[in-house]
């Protein structure tokens, strides 16, 4: 990988914003063409309505508020119209053209309007029946090495703004029915490379959400809650103690100031009863012990699950997945809460607390927070661990430290000097999952895994970085999965209460896009060869398949419109592992939202 610095380019305070439509669009409905009309579209921002809280809280059925819908991050949505009876007939309502640049985004619904957060905070609202555009904002670029991607994953409704998190590391809340700028606060400085992408949410009045770019720079990264009035900061938690603060001792001797690394790069989830917020802390900075100069400590938290106390950030429990990474094994992704039966089966489970009582019941976090691409589950409310299984293969992970509160790194690829190389699965570019969302359904209690087989041979490179440079630290080269079938996708339905396989689909493409599951009884995900697919949620039969102009970067979403049930997916990009399945070939961007339904 090549490390690069960019010197910063300022940006002006200028914002260009378009609150209104002047010409109408050319929808396609069903296969046939048909005017749309601005007054209709009109008409929704007339009566669109204020988010509240208690809509967060038990989001309407209808409507997508929020990152992964709802504050436990299931990705699940409750409408059952399309359903494994009739998902066949699935067909194309409209698609929608988007802008150049990383395609991540999630689509927000609320009263029929639809808002489209795309690459370089460039948001689109527009009619969520036929696309017909309603308002634009474009927030000028900022020019940083952090911000070359410049993705755009989330934003958030709440009263009646769109709550956004810049790539200039700002917080800025537009009028829903209009896009223009009510306010803006700056939170980090995008100078040296600190920068939003992960999205906020709003919890009891707060926008949270973490920061990161936190790479070569004399600070460490946070999370940090905001007035949802005003953006005015009311507290921030680091994500790397200082020197005499607890868990310091885990970094050595280093000075605060080389103390880097840290980001928190997807937005939290939340438990109201509890009072918690839930949050992924990523790798340290370099990605290496011996460069780091950390004598093999755990650095803590570094890819860890913190919980806060929403009112005040401070750490509640913390449970530390991999300590003291050298292989840039991220896990910052989504924490996912359920209430369940805890009866893991040792059979299936490679690693469990031999202190539970198998059937009882509890608030859990679990999920996939990381690269390796293992299940962990833990206690809710004590962050006391539970179980942890592989989906992918994987060799960094070789046990768990209950009472230490942390997983145990695999001591025989440890990097001990700069340039030797190791073989490390998987890799990091990608990893077992990345980015791409894992989902939850309450009528199967599974979990649906997009995972992958990969491996790499890794070696750690010089550091010799100027303030504001990426991270990148090390070399390495993509490879299969030793005496394997080279299959490299897999997706795999992994039961919330034992950590069984209910079932598992293997094919040769990767699979890096996000989960859906409906009430329908489906779940949608996306591939490496272009395919956007419906499986049915208890037995993994394919029962649906639209090939799309690229692959997948965006979440997919559902919501209703006049009571009729969307299917929304933003192509173009996204996590892909082409590089071990060289004859699956695509062009590069081709940034388009498909939205199908039922004829």
């Amino acid at each position: 990988m090549t490390m690069f610095h960019r010197p910063p380019t300022r940006r002006g305070a200028n914002r260009t914003v378009t609150s209104r439509v002047v010409a109408c669009g050319i929808g396609v409905f069903i296969g046939v063409f048909s005017a749309c009309s601005v007054a209709q579209a009109q008409s929704l921002i007339d009566d669109y309505t204020p988010v509240t809280e208690a809509m967060l809280l038990n989001p309407p059925d209808g409507e997508w508020l929020m990152w992964r819908r709802n504050y436990s991050h299931w990705g699940y949505s409750p409408l059952d119209q399309i359903n494994t009876s009739n998902v066949g007939s699935l067909r194309l309502a409209w698609a929608w053209t988007m802008a150049g640049g990383l395609q991540e985004t999630t689509p927000l619904i609320h009263d029929g309007v639809m808002f489209l957060p795309q690459a370089c905070d460039f948001i689109e609202a527009v009619d969520a029946r036929d696309g017909t555009r309603i308002w634009e904002y474009r927030r000028e670029r900022v020019d940083h090495a952090a911000s070359l991607a410049c993705a755009n994953r989330n934003a958030v409704l709440y009263g009646d703004h769109l709550i956004i998190a810049t790539h200039d590391a700002y917080l800025v809340a537009l009028d829903a029915r209009t896009g223009e700028v009510v306010w803006e606060h700056q939170v980090g400085d995008w100078t040296i490379g600190q920068h939003y992408s992960g999205g906020p949410q709003v919890f009891n009045g707060m926008i949270v959400a973490g920061m990161s770019g936190c790479y070569y720079i004399n600070t460490s990264c946070w999370i940090s809650a905001h007035d949802v009035e005003t953006g005015e900061e009311l507290w921030r938690t680091h994500t790397i103690p200082k020197q005499g603060e607890p868990g310091s001792e885990t970094w050595g001797a280093l000075p605060d100031e080389q103390r880097r690394g840290g980001s928190a790069w997807i937005a939290p989830s939340y438990d109201p009863d509890l009072n918690l917020i839930y949050v992924g802390v990523a790798v340290p900075i370099p990605w290496g012990s011996v460069q780091r100069d950390t004598q093999g400590g755990d650095v803590l938290y570094t890819n860890s699950t913190l919980a806060l106390n929403a009112d005040t950030g401070e750490i509640v429990w913390y449970f530390q997945h991999l300590p003291g990474d050298d292989w840039d094994l991220d896990h910052p992704f989504e924490r996912i809460l359920v209430e369940t039966e805890v009866a893991p089966d040792p059979d299936a489970v490679a690693w469990l607390n031999p202190d539970i009582t198998p059937g009882g019941r509890r608030k859990v976090v679990t999920g996939v927070p990381g690269k390796p691409g293992i299940v962990w589950t833990l206690d809710a409310a004590t962050g006391d661990f539970l179980w942890a299984r592989e989906t992918n293969y994987q060799n960094v992970i070789v046990g768990v430290d209950v009472e230490g509160r942390k997983g145990i790194a695999n001591p025989a690829i440890k990097l001990s000097a700069i340039q030797d190389t190791v073989f490390v699965c998987p890799s990091l570019g990608g990893g077992g999952i990345n980015w791409q969302a894992v989902a939850y359904s309450p009528q199967t209690n599974a979990l649906y895994v997009p995972n992958n087989n990969t491996c790499m041979n890794y070696a750690l490179n010089p550091v010799d970085h100027e303030i504001g440079d990426y991270h990148a630290s090390a070399t390495y080269q993509r490879v299969h999965v030793p005496n394997s079938d080279e299959q490299v996708g897999q997706f795999t339905a992994v039961d919330v209460a034992t950590g069984r396989t209910r079932w598992e689909h293997r094919q040769r493409a990767g699979i890096g896009g996000s989960v859906l599951t409906t009430g329908g009884g489906l779940v949608f995900v996306t591939d490496d060869a272009r395919r956007f697919r419906a499986f049915d949620a208890d037995t993994g039969e394919i029962l649906w398949e639209q090939i799309l102009n690229s692959s997948a970067g965006g979440y997919p979403v559902s919501y209703s419109v006049d009571g009729v049930q969307y299917i929304a997916i933003a192509a173009g990009g996204g996590v892909n592992y082409r590089s071990l399945t060289r004859e699956i070939r695509q062009r590069g961007g081709g940034n388009t939202l498909f939205v199908f339904r039922l004829p």
